[in-house]
């Protein structure tokens, strides 16, 4: 029986950095205060930026290659976690009671959530040795494979409600991934925090791995969010603050993000259920942990025949609710936090009177002394309310009348929060339309707050995105990396509503092609309520079964397969790329399609084993409506990329296709029309990225953007989604990847070719072009010499013409800007070899150039070039290239020759990029990034892809769409 410490000792008040407990840097402290007397406990180190700088270095060291923890077997990292497990199983008296003094919740809630923590290490020490990858079967002579590799530094900043707990369950899965951990605990509640620093430390976990630092969230947690070495950031907190971190991501280095925010949960309880049961679990919903619990059952809905006996029979229980000292056994409730939530709470009861809601109970201070309110009932509650809207965060229960199931899916889907949600009924066929159809990462039939470690628990909207708790807890501390070896064997058409076109042009001629429809902001929401009456419940979209909208994607296939040599002919006058590329794309396009439909009906959850009498499932959900932003290197390619994943998994579609080159997307538009899709399920629009870009981006009932093009322009669509409802991100960006040639290669003919497709392919378009062609010193004179004459064999000109091996950069803008990168190399003292000008004097074409003797820090060898430049750079050794190829801010692709398996291993398994190709420089299968280049982005995995909702409950909507025959948009 866990034996309660009144005052127990406060052992550690440090910062604990490096397996070490210090002062912070500016030597200041702050003090924690107990919430029962509102007096001091005791002052602690603030950590401030300088702190954080300190803890991510020594993380940094923790993570390096070659380090203690790098090469550790996972099974022994598992071991190390289990023996956390016992150490706080062994302390669990002293970490309750410390937790009760320092947040003011019950002891036997404090020690329901050390047992927790337990089960939570537990749980995820039994997982380290099980993360795996995939063999993927792949056309041509390849050996593929996937490995799930540890993101890094990750920064976790947790809440104050479930102190430990929730800094445990963010240490826990990163640690059984292999990453390292910066935490910043909630400056109202760090002493367990602190004291578990001592627990890993005792563990033998090698010093920098688990970092702990106390202070306010504007300074220490501030730092960890805009940190450039911090590789993602998982933070559990308000909405609010929630926007920040996202925002301070996309202004830093783009850091992966998981958020877990607020929420509004519904209760909704039928008149067909066991009254009393309900009651009681309506209760312990809404006033556990004295409120202040994200997932808290904060709207009652109650039926309309139940509603009076339902309201009665509420306030008598809340009525006998005990509040008074955490410690006692017989007290059910203690104080709020502290005088921030305490005043906040009584406020939004004062706004509840003020508006017209019925005081049943409560109301108002428990007491004269701590933060302690009174249990407290408001009946006739309407939506528009303040207590029915915002998060209140305290122990107020607001009882709403509603009278049938469609009225109270709507109106319990009526808000910006998804967190959870939960139905008593004792009719199935309710139960499962009410768990299908709210809008909530968790529902609960029959119970509440029914927890488990192997639960996946996570939000939809603005309650954030990502997932905690079992194997989908894992995920977003993991890089998925592509490895590819090489085998040596034998609708309606519309005008923009503001009536605008403009020109798109063949960089062959520099002369107009056509007058395309200019789509602005005023489409963009034509397309979403478009979009989103395709998204209804109930709609055609969302009744089809999931085998028809295979037909539907299939149907695609054929019709592209169909008009492929028009498509083919019309993408290259509109982007410049060779027509025998154009007829690949096409061709991949078609796999696409066929690809993802076959996907459609194969998109399953999980039953979960769950602790005590619980039935346990996930269903993979779709986002909604989806915006797809797509490049001009790849038009069609990338835009069906996204469509046909997207559609498979039942979102609706919004896309924008490049301005340089929107003609076969608006073409597609018809295509999507003859197969049958229903209307606005696919929408398509012309325009620039300022306009309709920033619309897409910006857009509040856009649920999740997918998009493909540069960092730069990545950094403002992420920073857009933080600042407006918070929607789901995915980013393929830049790339500077390392194409890395050993002396030992197979045959050193075949490595030029190679490197010289990896590089001039597209007119060297292409995100994962190998622009950085590392040769060893030995054999660096002779490739050189071998590549500088393949480069000047290469044939530039008309894309039409078979004898053509380059065509023109797609504009003027990449023109100026290829030219002056190559200026740059001469200036630098690079040695241009051959091209570095103009090819012509009409068109944008540049002729085949290649440096050498390039160095590191040249802007050529630093730049994403994205034209026809291939830079060679000398190296010696294997560990000097490995550090030299991730010397950079990128993360896409990489390839190494080697007739050494043992180099190739070493090398595939210590690139950080998302794709790494062995003795051939094409990249297939799943593509995405590491690094900035990519927000959890992989061309053929669905989860990953983000169009999933639940453990990954996101899927596409259907947007607008334009076609070229009259070049006007259409929805």
């Amino acid at each position: 029986m866990p034996q309660a410490v009144r005052n127990p000792e406060i052992k550690f008040t440090k910062l604990f950095i490096n397996n070490e407990y210090v002062d912070s840097v500016s030597k200041k402290t702050f003090a924690t205060i107990d919430p029962v007397t509102e007096e001091k406990i005791c002052e602690v180190a603030e950590g401030e930026k300088a702190d954080v700088d300190k803890a991510v270095k020594a993380a940094m060291e923790a993570f390096k290659l070659g380090s203690p923890w790098r090469t550790m077997d996972a099974s022994q990292r598992g071991k190390l976690l289990y023996k956390v497990a016992d150490l706080i199983e062994r302390d669990l008296d002293y970490l309750a009671s410390l937790e009760t003094r320092d947040s003011g919740k019950l002891f036997t809630d404090s020690v329901d959530d050390m047992d927790l923590t337990v089960k939570c290490f537990r749980y995820y020490a039994g997982w380290a040795d099980k993360i795996t990858g995939k063999t993927i079967s792949s056309d041509g002579p390849y050996f593929v494979y996937t490995r799930h590799e540890p993101v890094g530094v990750v920064g976790a900043i947790v809440p104050w409600n479930f102190p430990l707990n929730m800094a445990c369950l963010k240490l826990a899965p990163a640690l059984a991934c292999g990453n390292v951990v910066v935490l910043k605990p909630a400056e109202q509640t760090p002493l367990t925090a602190l004291y578990v620093g001592s627990l890993f430390k005792e563990a033998e976990f090698p010093p920098g791995v688990v970092n702990i630092i106390s202070g306010y969230g504007p300074t220490a947690g501030a730092a960890i969010s805009e940190h450039m070495e911090v590789n993602k950031v998982s933070f559990t907190g308000s909405t609010e603050v929630g926007r920040i971190i996202q925002a301070a991501a996309a202004k830093s280095n783009l850091k992966r993000v998981t958020l877990e925010l607020g929420g509004k949960s519904p209760n909704i309880v039928f008149a067909d259920s066991d009254v009393d049961y309900a009651v009681e679990q309506a209760h312990s919903a809404l006033f556990f942990n004295q409120g202040q619990c994200c997932s808290a059952g904060s709207r009652t809905f109650v039926q309309d025949t139940i509603y009076d006996e339902f309201v009665k029979k509420s306030v008598e229980r809340a009525k006998k609710r005990s509040v008074g000292d955490p410690f006692d056994d017989v007290i059910e409730q203690g104080p709020q936090v502290d005088g921030e939530q305490f005043n906040k709470i009584l406020d939004l009861i004062e706004s509840g009177k003020k508006e017209g809601a019925k005081l049943e109970c409560g109301g108002a201070r428990h007491g004269d002394k701590g933060y302690f309110i009174q249990p407290t009932v408001f009946s006739d509650v309407k939506d528009h309310m303040r207590i029915a809207k915002e998060e209140i965060f305290g122990p107020v229960q607001q009882i709403i009348k509603f009278s049938d199931i469609n009225e109270v899916i709507e109106r319990a889907n009526k808000t910006t929060y998804g967190l959870a949600a939960a139905v008593f009924t004792k009719d199935i066929d309710k139960a499962t339309t009410i768990s299908h159809s709210l809008q909530a990462g968790t529902v609960w039939v029959n119970c509440y707050e029914c927890g488990a470690p192997q639960a996946p628990f996570g939000g939809f909207k603005m309650s954030g995105f990502g997932r905690e708790w079992g194997e989908y807890g894992l995920l977003p501390y993991l890089e998925v990396k592509t490895v590819t070896m090489k085998l040596f064997i034998n609708n309606e058409y519309v005008d923009s509503v503001s009536g605008k076109t403009f020109p798109t042009l063949n960089p062959v001629t520099e002369e107009k092609i056509c007058e395309v429809a200019e789509g602005d902001k005023a489409d963009i929401d034509k397309a979403v309520k478009a979009a989103t009456e395709a998204f209804k419940l109930g709609s055609p979209w969302r009744i089809m079964d999931a085998s028809k909208r295979g037909q539907l994607l299939y149907k695609m296939a054929d019709l592209i397969e169909r008009d492929l040599d028009y498509l083919a002919s019309l993408e290259t006058i509109d982007s410049g790329k060779l027509f025998a590329d154009s007829v690949d794309d096409m061709e991949f396009t078609v796999k696409c399609f066929r690809y993802y439909a076959g996907w459609a009906d194969k998109i399953t959850g999980k039953t979960i084993s769950s602790d005590g009498p619980y039935f346990v499932y996930t269903r993979h959900e779709p986002v909604g409506v989806v915006g797809a932003i797509v490049p001009w290197n790849f038009p069609l390619n990338i835009a069906c990329l996204k469509l046909s994943a997207a559609l498979a998994c039942g979102n609706v579609v919004i896309v924008k296709p490049a301005e340089q080159t929107p003609l076969t997307a608006l073409y597609v538009g018809s295509l999507f029309k003859e197969a049958g899709f229903p209307p606005g399920v696919v929408n398509i629009i012309s325009g620039y990225g300022p306009t309709a870009g920033a619309a897409i981006s910006e857009h509040m009932d856009i649920n999740k953007v997918s998009f493909t093009g540069s960092t730069e322009v990545g950094r403002l669509i992420q920073a857009a989604a933080a600042n407006s409802n918070l929607k789901r991100v995915t980013l393929e960006l830049g790339g500077k990847s390392p194409n890395i040639v050993f002396a030992d290669t197979e045959n050193i003919d075949v490595a030029v070719e190679q490197a010289h497709s990896a590089l001039f392919f597209n007119q060297g378009q292409c995100c994962s072009a190998g622009s950085r062609t590392f040769v060893q010193d030995t054999i660096y004179d002779e490739f050189v010499k071998k590549s500088v004459e393949r480069a000047q064999n290469r044939t530039v000109g008309d894309p039409f013409d078979d004898e053509i091996q380059q065509g023109p950069q797609i504009d003027k803008e990449q023109f100026d800007k290829i030219l002056d990168l190559i200026a740059s190399g001469k200036k630098e003292g690079a040695k241009l070899e051959c091209g570095g000008a103009r090819h012509g004097d009409k068109g944008y074409f540049i002729q085949p150039t290649v440096f050498s003797d390039v160095k590191d820090h040249m802007r050529i060898a630093k730049e994403e070039i994205f034209g026809p430049v291939q830079q060679i750079i000398k190296f010696s050794d294997v560990n000097e290239v490995i550090e030299r190829a991730n010397n950079t801010t990128y993360g896409l692709a990489a390839a190494v020759f080697t007739k050494d398996i043992d180099k190739a291993t070493t090398l595939s398994h210590s690139l950080q990029a998302g794709t790494v190709c062995v003795n051939d420089g094409s990249t297939v299968m799943i593509v995405g990034g590491l690094k900035p280049p990519l927000e959890d982005s992989r061309c053929l995995a669905l989860a990953e892809n983000g169009y999933h909702e639940g453990p990954f409950k996101e899927l596409v909507n259907d947007t607008r769409k334009c076609e070229s025959t009259d070049n006007r948009c259409v929805l």
